[in-house]
């Protein structure tokens, strides 16, 4: 095996791999369910859904643990989980009933999500366990920097398109090159992953009960499971009805759309070194307190009138992918190194369960004080702000694992 080159394998597979992620659930595919005319609700709840399911990742390490080994079962996995989200197109031309479409839709979705989690755990460890502890922040930010090029080139196509197959009258149309363009990445992904060496990862055996179990005692990990559940929770408060909020209520066209995608991505992507650079110390707070302060003030510009916000939109997604790049790299490299030796699938793969079950209080929540408007998502921004708050003073005075 040569070190480098099958580093290069695992950036660029990894690259393709989130970037089709951002593309299949940010903000594509909620294009696409505004189109189809799901409800404010239904599209909140499946911008969470990825992190809802997050809770069958608990099952992942004793499963890792019999086929984790197996590169012929995760990629089949894999496989099934990208065609679940080109599937979509279909959508359209099976029915006009909402209830139909919605139905086709959460299908679909739940079995993206779903087994976008059981391949979740097996690549981490791959790339974690290829990857020297002292090359992985500098990975880190190459994979976000070329992630978010990927998007923000794909974006800045996805605008263009739809805006002029709209303005023709077929909507539909350029929905259905997206969907090609996307089913192209994914090709090239798994093909890639197909000729990728996968390097021998030493699991633990362990049952369900201690999956759960030997995470859970871990008073050292405690601070992770913490930080990762208040974070989830708000920004999947601040963030539900973001999409649909701009699309329905601020009505933005699509080109404008694209064009904060693109600001987002390219704020990620540009201040993914500076993260790194953060990170290098393993000094957490000098990534999270900053995070909190950057996301506080982006959901509180969000509160702004609306024939205002309309304009300063630009600032607010550029702030948001500030924010966000400081905690890919706490998601990726933090949660991992402060795992047992050993037993990291079982301690990522908890972290990823106790998200899940904080977020399901999201749709719960959205149940019960949604309106359907758009008074009622800024609703959402407040609280959002408030559990940035909560999270910013939990890692001021009370975590002691700086």
């Amino acid at each position: 095996m040569n070190y480098e080159t099958e580093k290069k394998k695992y950036l660029v597979s990894s690259v393709l791999d989130t970037a089709n992620n951002r593309i299949a659930s940010a903000s594509f595919i909620t294009a696409f369910a505004v189109y189809l005319g799901l409800s404010d609700l239904a599209i909140g709840i499946y911008a969470v859904l990825d992190t809802m399911t997050n809770i069958i990742q608990v099952f992942a390490a004793p499963l890792f643990y019999k086929i984790g080994q197996s590169k012929k079962v995760v990629l089949t996995n894999y496989s099934i989980y990208r065609i679940s989200s080109v599937s979509m197109a279909f959508i359209p031309f099976i029915s006009n009933d909402i209830s139909i479409r919605t139905i086709l839709f959460f299908i679909l979705a739940t079995i993206y999500a779903v087994t976008g989690e059981m391949g979740y755990i097996t690549f981490v460890n791959w790339r974690m366990t290829l990857i020297k502890k002292e090359d992985r922040t500098t990975f880190a930010a190459k994979r976000n920097f070329f992630k978010n090029t990927v998007v923000l080139a794909f974006s800045l196509c996805m605008g263009i398109v739809l805006d002029r197959f709209t303005a023709f009258g077929y909507e539909l149309y350029g929905f259905l090159i997206l969907f090609i363009i996307v089913f192209i990445i994914a090709f090239i992904d798994i093909y890639l992953r197909i000729h990728t060496f996968k390097p021998e990862v030493i699991q633990e055996k362990i049952g369900l009960k201690e999956n759960i179990i030997i995470p859970a005692k871990d008073k050292d990990f405690r601070s992770v499971l913490i930080t990762g559940g208040l974070n989830r929770l708000a920004y999947g408060l601040g963030t539900m009805y973001l999409n649909v909020f701009l699309l329905r209520y601020l009505k933005v066209g699509y080109l404008y759309y694209s064009i904060l995608n693109i600001l987002i991505n390219l704020s990620e992507a540009f201040s993914s070194k500076y993260w790194a650079n953060k990170s290098k110390d393993r000094k957490w707070s000098n990534v999270i307190l900053p995070m909190c302060i950057i996301l506080i003030i982006s959901f509180a510009m969000l509160l702004i009138n609306n024939s205002i916000l309309v304009y300063i939109l630009p600032l607010i997604y550029i702030l948001i992918g500030f924010g966000n790049a400081s905690y890919e790299m706490y998601d990726h490299i933090a949660i991992y190194e402060a795992s047992k030796d050993k037993y990291q699938t079982s301690y990522v793969t908890f972290e990823r369960f106790i998200e899940g079950i904080v977020t399901m209080i999201l749709p719960i929540l959205s149940y019960t004080i949604f309106k359907e408007s758009d008074n009622a998502i800024k609703l959402t921004f407040i609280l959002a702000i408030a559990l940035y708050v909560i999270l910013f003073m939990y890692y001021k005075f009370l975590n002691k694992r700086k």
